[in-house]
């Protein structure tokens, strides 16, 4: 050791998404410089410096060490306990651990800012789960619970936060999406004030590393975001609040793909805050995981009509004679309506009104939409690819096509001659969404019978959320169309309560193998790969594929428990990656 270093030596992740730096290097700590663990600092990395990540201190021994060159940032990203849930992650999601440890970071460097005077906190509502917010207030343990609600969300979270946030405790709520967290802070605002923090990533990073630093500089606060803030530190935290956790927002889309009620439930065993989930119908992963739902009212989404089109003709018409009957009394006397259709585009398909074959092009056999002009390649193809007619017909109802029909139904020249009183939208509409007087759900049954393992799941968490945009009042109601209208999932959503459903859900799953009951992981790559049928067979896992995804090849892995083939990917990856093959791991997929 050099006479200028302090003793100590700092175990560094440089910052390259490598496997291979995984765990990390050791550098001498100058006397100089204080480095906690969750320093960001600057290290040689070969012939180079780069920033790294502080994940362990010990003592020093008689190696000869390169010294840290500096410490960047006024704030650590992470404390010694988070380590552990840091490295979990890493292993469950087969990421790099410096993709991880980055996740933690503001996207500037973080330096100390002005703290302002907080506002004294206004009056809540009561808490729907007084215990539970007393637990987080004390800094006891408390079992992750599921508190269902039958309205919006923003005033029961303020009852529950409020004891915390008068004890001096931080508070982190994640919503789905940039609308849902903008307008939950601003109601929260109305009883919190200024310490209702807001970031998103619509925010320039100038002011998300602002919220990041106030976050991890004081207690007292309640930090509002959307999923990036995940991992982000929080200064003595003592709730974590997630709004709807079954949503696809909840999970990151590329790799790793971290979802964010496993990545909470992780940090609050480790972390010891108290966690809550905020929502109408909890998913299986949570029930299968034990955590409790408690229902503050017997029904937790307003009135459900079915309209049984079993007994119509294969042909009938898109939307039945008794919900058009619906929307059009609706319109008339002023009501606010929502129509509901589960794809975008006009239809998901078209076929010949002569032979009734699907339209597809000639040249590469893609499927063809309304237009005859083939997405894929190019090529026009006017006439059917089978017999030459000409005349097409939609199958199934995309958005436009719904939206044709509903102002036919109405006898509207355009939806725009009625900004606000009448809506057509897709699942992605539904955030942004005013509250409504009448919704349908013109196709019930395409959501019911998706092709994935979770459609029946989705159905109704989907119908569910539709049926919240329905003010509770005198004749309001959501109206779906069905041809089952038996089925497990219009009962359900008919009952007002999803907890039977998702019970019988999870013995299903678990029947098939199926998660959460077991695990399932999906393996993308952009070229043919070798070995990962062995290291399956090896690891006790089933392997199928490959199949065509888009410009590559895809792999299904499944098994009951896949830690060890998580262990063994880990190292294939990274060859793969080498040779110059992209790859993309998706952990606990939600659709197959």
């Amino acid at each position: 050791m050099n006479a200028a270093d302090s003793g100590l030596v700092a175990q560094v992740v440089p910052a390259i998404p490598s496997f291979s730096v995984d765990d990390g290097f050791s550098y001498a700590v100058p006397e100089s410089l204080h480095v906690p663990v969750g320093s960001i600092v600057r290290v040689p990395v070969g012939n180079r410096r780069t920033r790294g990540y502080v994940t362990s201190i010990r003592d020093a021994d008689d190696r000869e060490l390169k010294p840290i060159t500096s410490i960047s940032g006024d704030y650590p990203a992470f404390d010694e306990s988070t380590v552990e849930v840091l490295r979990w992650l890493a292993l469950h999601y087969v990421a790099p651990m410096s993709v991880i440890l980055a996740k933690t970071a503001p996207p500037n460097l973080p330096r100390r800012v002005r703290l302002p005077t907080l506002s004294e906190p206004a009056k809540t509502p009561a808490s729907p789960h007084r215990r539970l917010s007393q637990a987080a207030a004390d800094g006891a343990r408390f079992p992750a619970t599921a508190v269902l609600v039958p309205g919006a969300v923003s005033v029961p979270i303020a009852g529950l936060i409020a004891a915390p946030v008068q004890a001096g405790r931080s508070i982190m709520i994640i919503a789905p999406t940039v609308v849902e967290a903008t307008g939950l802070a601003g109601s929260l605002a109305a009883w919190f004030g200024n310490r209702v923090l807001i970031t998103h990533s619509g925010l320039d990073a100038k002011e998300r590393t602002r919220v990041w630093v106030q976050a991890r500089a004081r207690g007292g606060q309640v930090l509002v975001g959307t999923r990036e803030v995940m991992l982000w530190p929080v200064e003595d935290l003592g709730l974590a609040v997630v709004v709807e956790e079954e949503r696809p927002a909840m999970k990151e889309p590329q790799t790793p793909t971290l979802h964010v009620r496993e990545v909470l439930r992780k940090r609050a065993a480790v972390e010891r805050f108290v966690l809550a989930f905020m929502g109408p119908a909890p998913s299986t992963d949570l029930l299968a995981a034990g955590v409790s739902a408690v229902p503050t009212s017997n029904r937790l989404w307003p009135l459900v009509e079915v309209i049984d089109r079993s007994q119509e003709p294969p042909e009938g018409r898109l939307i039945s004679p008794r919900a058009a009957a619906a929307l059009r009394s609706a319109f008339e006397r002023d009501k606010r309506i929502f129509v509901f259709a589960h794809r975008r585009g006009y239809a998901p398909a078209f076929r010949c009104v002569r032979c009734r074959t699907v339209r597809r092009c000639r040249e590469c056999d893609a499927r063809l939409g309304r237009e005859p002009k083939c997405e894929r390649c190019g090529h026009v193809a006017e006439a059917c690819s089978r017999c030459g007619g000409e005349r097409f017909e939609p199958l199934g109802a995309g958005v436009e096509r719904v939206a044709e029909r509903v102002r036919r139904v109405l006898g509207l020249d355009s939806a725009a001659s009625h900004p606000g009183r009448v809506a057509v939208g897709t699942e992605a509409d539904l955030a942004g969404a005013e509250a409504v007087d009448l919704a349908l759900v013109v196709d019930g049954d395409g959501l019911i019978s998706a092709p994935h393992y979770r459609a029946a799941e989705r159905a109704l968490q989907i119908m569910v959320r539709v049926a919240r945009l329905v003010e509770r009042g005198r004749g309001n109601r959501l109206i779906v169309q069905t041809h089952h209208p038996s089925d497990a999932v219009i009962a359900a959503l008919r009952h007002g309560d999803a907890s039977e459903f998702m019970a019988t859900q999870l013995e299903e799953r678990s029947r098939l193998g199926l998660p959460p009951a077991g695990q399932v992981i999906v393996v993308e790559t952009s070229e043919p790969i070798e070995g990962l049928e062995a290291l399956a067979a090896e690891r006790h896992a089933d392997v199928f594929g490959p199949a065509s995804a888009g410009h590559g090849y895809r792999w299904l892995i499944q098994g009951r428990d896949l830690r060890g083939f998580r262990v063994g990917l880990r190292p294939a990856v990274h060859e793969w990656r080498q040779a110059g093959i992209k790859v993309r791991v998706d952990a606990d997929p939600r659709d197959l």
